[in-house]
């Protein structure tokens, strides 16, 4: 079931602003349209910063120019990532 956007019109567009996940699994700045696919719940609870990373198009610029401000959340986010990646994630 897609979810729809906060005005309720049409399906929610976010876009991944994190590091690419091996194999495929999630690519960054890849459109999803009706929220985070399913398939990604494994990996999400494996590593829960990837939601954080999730973010409507409409948010996007603002949201990758936070990713290069350390200590800002995004910046933590995608740290977090990158730490669980180099772990074997």
């Amino acid at each position: 079931m897609e979810k729809t956007s906060p005005d309720g019109n049409k399906p929610e567009q976010l876009i991944y602003i994190g590091p690419n996940i091996p194999g495929g699994a999630l690519h960054r700045y890849q459109v999803y349209k009706g929220g985070i696919p399913e398939h990604l719940t494994n990996t999400i609870e494996k590593c829960p910063a990837i939601r954080g990373l999730f973010v409507p198009v409409e948010q996007f610029a603002t949201a990758e120019q936070a990713l290069s401000s350390v200590g800002s959340a995004e910046h933590t986010l995608f740290q977090a990532i990158v730490d669980y990646l180099k772990k074997g994630g």
